[in-house]
């Protein structure tokens, strides 16, 4: 029997009468929460959180098709004394030197591992967040799960090209690049990528379109449930004259839209990832166009079908406001967060709540992906 509840903050509290979870960074590390609960409690958790985050049930809970080694994308935080992983639990502070991890390939394991070694040999030091002092500040490692490319990626304080070219990894890797963050903030963006071997970008493949991906690109972390997200929004705009996809990324959205109906447009405001959405888009045949702007700087949008897909902190007021005052007659809304969905949706007046959908993006951790597809004619 499990007792089991999700807190305002996304925490969980859980009581388990046979708890067996496989990591064994398991309890101290703040990653999988959720690990040592069966995979259909976890899903019936994340329903919960949603019907309460949005005010109703939802229709569908689908699962991760794959729940171990799913994720695409791994930001490992480099200590001081050079453990490489993740955060403690409620510790910014304290670093747990990550030797396994269920969450990315054996392959990203091997790397990792591998690179920690390369680091000591080379007495490379490691930052120091209170100090703000040492160099290695953080190892991303990016997969493509149906293509095996991979990129490995130092981030650090200064540039470390000529002795990262010493590095040789066991497992395939097709972009070994040196992102610099010369800044105070403790964050895995670069502000300045060189590349080392390879090239700047690898690719994925999803639903039988192909997308390149950057190291700072926005890119869903789960390219399996990506796919069931891809699907979702194809059938939703399925037939429509013209479609605005905000906070489009690298086209993930607007590039499968494009393939059934008139006209698709990605707006983004990064101009490296409008940069390869146009690339993306032109390899795979699309005619989707996108525009490099803040999705709050628009003014009215001529669309039938408005997606939005925006970071957790959700969509931009003015920009609710645009939606509204365009008046397209569909809008499908997704969000890793959604509580901050929730507040939104609320604030989309004259629209009624269709069709709500939770996917599982991410296994073994309270966190949830929703879509929201709305229409025009009624108040929520």
């Amino acid at each position: 029997m499990i007792e089991n509840t999700l807190r305002e903050d996304g925490g969980a509290l859980v009581r388990v009468a046979d708890s067996g979870p496989r990591c064994p960074h398991y309890g101290v590390c703040g990653g999988c929460s959720l690990q040592h609960v069966p995979y259909s409690e976890q899903l019936e958790l994340k329903r919960r959180r949603v019907a309460e985050a949005v005010g109703r049930e939802p229709d569908e809970v689908l699962p991760s098709p794959v729940i171990w080694h799913y994720r695409n994308r791994m930001d490992y935080a480099v200590s001081p004394e050079l453990a490489v992983g993740l955060r403690e639990r409620g510790k910014w502070w304290s670093y747990v030197d990550v030797r396994a991890c269920l969450l990315q390939s054996p392959e990203a394991d091997a790397v990792r591992n591998a690179f920690r070694s390369f680091a000591l040999e080379r007495g490379i030091p490691g930052y120091d967040t209170r100090r703000h002092s040492g160099i290695l500040r953080y190892l991303v490692i990016r997969e493509g799960k149906f293509t095996g490319e991979r990129m490995v990626a130092a981030i650090t304080s200064e540039p470390l090209v000529d002795k990262l070219a010493e590095f040789s990894p066991p497992a395939r890797v097709d972009s070994l690049l040196n992102g610099i963050n010369r800044g105070l903030s403790d964050t895995s963006r670069a502000d300045e990528v060189l590349i080392v071997r390879g090239g700047d970008t690898i690719s994925e493949v999803l639903s039988g379109y192909r997308f390149r991906i950057g190291l700072n690109t926005f890119f869903q972390t789960n390219s399996y449930t990506a796919e069931l997200l891809i699907k979702l929004v194809v059938e939703e705009v399925s037939g429509s004259r013209t479609v605005y996809d905000l906070y489009s990324g690298v086209g993930t959205l607007t590039i499968p839209a494009s393939s059934v109906v008139e006209y698709a447009i990605g707006v983004e405001s990064d101009p490296q990832s409008v940069d390869l959405a146009r690339r993306n888009a032109s390899e795979n045949g699309s005619g989707a166009d996108f525009l490099t702007a803040r999705v709050e700087a628009l003014g009215h949008i001529d669309a039938d079908v408005v997606i939005l897909d925006p970071p957790r902190g959700g969509v931009h007021p003015k920009a609710l406001g645009a939606i509204v005052s365009s008046s397209p007659s569909k809008i499908i809304y997704l969000s890793c967060n959604p509580a901050k969905q929730g507040e939104d949706l609320a604030k989309l007046r004259g629209y009624r709540l269709e069709r709500l959908v939770a996917v599982d993006q991410f296994p073994h951790t309270p966190h949830v992906e929703t879509v929201a597809v709305l229409s025009r004619g009624a108040r929520l």
